[in-house]
């Protein structure tokens, strides 16, 4: 067991590159994964998915929301949000009426049932961010979050750049793209 070799660093590592194994992007995906298991462990027992709680416990919070500032909220995509709320609306805890100020506009507002789930879903959601302050500490949480919020403001800013230049056709797929979403009426 003494003589075990250390394994070499990844060929990355070794080019002066960084490991992808270690880029923020992937460390943050993995730190959300970490903390959402034990939430959709709870969601899984009641029939919901994450996004599907966030749109409740959201809509409970903001009370009647606009659909588009609801998307901006739950960081959800539009198409996306549409198709949960739909679901949710099927299901007997959310319901949709036009704006009457704006008729484009479409608001969400918890019925009675919705209501009732989340607040049956909350306290065991408070356990579970019990855990997590326990595990990080107040402190480091709170620096966590402010933190986070920066970086969002900051790259909300950013210009990125890019070579224009066409990719050489050896790199390029020779599969067309995948189709996403759902084909165009036509």
């Amino acid at each position: 067991m003494g003589n075990l070799k250390k394994p070499e660093p990844p060929e990355a590592a070794r080019k002066g590159r960084k490991s992808i194994v270690n880029v923020l992007p992937l460390a943050l995906l993995r730190a959300r994964e970490s903390i959402m298991m034990p939430f959709r462990n709870l969601l899984r027992r009641h029939g919901l998915t994450e996004p599907q709680f966030r749109v409740l416990r959201t809509v409970d919070e903001l009370a009647d929301i606009e659909l588009t500032e609801l998307a901006r909220v739950t960081a959800l995509l539009v198409p996306s949000l549409s198709r949960i709320v739909r679901e949710l609306e099927l299901r007997g805890y959310v319901e949709r009426e036009t704006d009457p100020r704006d008729m484009r506009c479409m608001q969400v507002r918890l019925t009675e049932r919705g209501r009732r789930l989340v607040q049956l879903l909350v306290p065991d959601c408070e356990v579970i961010y019990g855990q997590i302050k326990r595990a990080m500490g107040r402190e480091k949480l709170h620096q966590l979050q402010g933190l986070l919020e920066e970086l969002e403001t900051k790259l909300g800013y950013a210009e990125f750049k890019f070579d224009d230049s066409e990719p050489d056709d050896d790199v390029v797929s020779l599969a067309p793209l995948k189709q996403r979403g759902r084909p165009r009426k036509g």
